[in-house]
């Protein structure tokens, strides 16, 4: 079942140590299509419920959703949110929205996925091979390819000239120093919600946090 007018054509799914695949599927179907890839709308979800706002590519607002697999998919904070929207989109309507990509012939095949989908092998195809498979199967679901316009290859080469910066910023002193703060207000807050809780009785609760540098 197809998602009519969805906000995006392309939705992508996929583990931290697959990002560099991620980077080039996403780099090549933005030519032409509207596509979400996480690290690249993280503005978008600013000040939203986070949970619920990465459900939503994956459940109602995307044509066709890429899952780059391999094990430990499904199984991380954020990777087991967008698996729960994609059953669930699923069980509901269908699975003719999933495009899988099985990144390695090692990884157990999740035992939701129905027998009769395709897996596209990324070891035998390689990723040329899978772009042109979505964007068939985009088109087919009732997308249209946009020629790229001068205005969105500058707006993508920004994209990517940031993308680059946040990156390269993580691994400076003053990005781990915001890392750092980040971490202590988490641990923080987690302090505050736990004497609440102890507040109204709940004494039981035991915590305490211990914070080291790398």
């Amino acid at each position: 079942m197809s998602i009519e007018n969805p906000k995006y054509d392309v939705a992508i799914s996929f583990l931290a140590k697959d990002e560099e695949i991620a980077a080039e599927l996403y780099a090549s179907l933005n030519k032409g299509f509207e596509v979400f890839f996480f690290t690249k709308r993280q503005e978008s979800l600013a000040g939203t419920d986070g949970l619920a706002s990465m459900r939503e590519p994956f459940l109602n607002d995307s044509r066709i959703v890429v899952v780059l697999y391999r094990e430990n998919w499904g199984k991380t904070k954020w990777t087991a949110v967008e698996e729960t929207a994609i059953k669930d989109r699923g069980f509901e309507h269908g699975w003719d929205h999933l495009f899988f990509i099985a990144l390695d012939h090692e990884s157990p095949i999740p035992k939701w996925l129905p027998e009769h989908r395709v897996r596209f092998n990324y070891t035998g195809f390689g990723l040329v091979e899978a772009i042109g498979a979505i964007k068939a199967r985009v088109i087919e679901s009732g997308g249209e390819y946009t020629p790229l316009t001068a205005l969105k290859r500058a707006q993508m080469l920004q994209d990517d000239e940031k993308y680059r910066r946040d990156k390269s910023a993580m691994s400076n002193l003053d990005g781990i120093e915001k890392i750092i703060g980040k971490a202590r207000e988490l641990f923080n807050g987690i302090e505050r919600s736990c004497e609440i809780i102890k507040a109204k009785g709940l004494d039981q609760i035991r915590f305490g946090t211990s914070f080291n540098e790398r």
